[in-house]
């Protein structure tokens, strides 16, 4: 079975160039609250940028153990990666399988002195964090929240005081390049009073980006449309599956626990792919999904806005017979 992968819109390949302004404007429009927007190579270099905001308004070279928050699973491998080259250390927050537990939350922030977390709105891009929850608990610490809405574009996100965002592929705004940084108001305030926001500027002046504006207002206008399809054909998997894990909860992949994912992932390659060749699926463990034998369907791969459930309904067919 072939499956089309995505692709950027016809929309926006037509219209490449646009006006940065008017991106913003659609960008602001998928956020729980507003953000000061700015383009990025991509949703590495908005986390090392995030990185160096905390740094500046932190400094954990003059603060005592000052630390970084992560989960433990469902994270990016950035999280753990450009932090450390402002001397943070990195604290794993353990999850239940990548969602965090609100309840003693505020308890780790004290005990290990936390001054921010880094967190994906979807944990491994298969369930949905408390993520209203989690920030109201951050602000009660005065703790920086640091989310990542690759996944969660579209969905319920935005509410981290910094938002960070890739626009390669495949992600919900596939621009198969990119990515964006959002700060709110409070952290840019925060970096005027300290005389940093020059410092944020010049940062910034470093990360030239090409115009690819109407192709990403063109895809951030589709995005509740791709998120809500990716989330609507992966809970057509969960209900057919007993193996598949967080029924209850909104994703835009899915995982299928067994026990034995190499030989699942092998045998699936054998029978499905798409059109590009690449795999549909990723096999685990894996920290940027979940720490436990299975596999991932990766829904968000597939052209979600040019296939059917009845296509869904024939993967489901497909993975059966393995």
């Amino acid at each position: 079975m072939i499956i089309p992968h995505r692709k950027p819109c016809l929309e926006g390949r037509l219209n490449v160039e646009g006006n940065i302004e008017e991106l913003k404007y659609a960008i602001n429009d998928l956020l729980r609250s507003k953000k000061n927007i700015s383009i990025t190579p991509s949703g590495n270099a908005a986390i090392y940028i995030a990185s160096n905001i905390i740094y500046n308004l932190i400094n954990p070279s003059s603060s005592s153990n000052c630390n970084i928050l992560v989960p433990d699973m469902g994270g990016w491998k950035g999280f753990m990666v450009y932090p450390k080259m402002f001397n943070f250390s990195i604290v794993k927050h353990q999850t239940n399988y990548g969602i965090i537990d609100t309840d003693g939350l505020d308890e780790e922030f004290k005990k290990n002195n936390i001054c921010s977390l880094f967190l994906t709105t979807l944990a491994g891009y298969l369930a949905h964090q408390p993520i209203k929850e989690i920030k109201k608990i951050c602000e009660e610490n005065e703790v920086i929240l640091v989310e990542d809405i690759s996944g969660g574009i579209g969905g319920d996100c935005g509410y981290g005081d910094i938002v960070v965002c890739s626009t390669g592929s495949p992600k919900i705004i596939n621009c198969e390049y990119g990515g964006f940084i959002g700060i709110s108001d409070k952290i840019n305030e925060q970096l005027i009073e300290k005389n940093k926001i020059n410092n944020l500027k010049n940062l910034l002046k470093t990360y030239k980006v090409p115009n690819i504006y109407g192709l990403m207002k063109e895809e951030t206008i589709k995005a509740k449309k791709t998120y809500k399809k990716c989330v609507i054909f992966s809970n057509i998997l969960k209900d057919e599956f007993e193996n598949a894990y967080f029924k209850n909860n909104e994703g835009v992949c899915v995982f299928l626990e067994y026990n034995n994912p190499k030989e699942i992932s092998k045998n699936i390659n054998s029978v499905i792919k798409l059109d590009n060749g690449k795999p549909i699926i990723t096999k685990c463990p894996i920290y940027e999904r979940i720490l436990k034998n299975g596999i991932v369907v990766e829904i968000k791969k597939m052209d979600v806005l040019n296939i059917s459930e009845e296509d869904i309904y024939e993967v489901v067919s497909n993975l059966k017979i393995m």
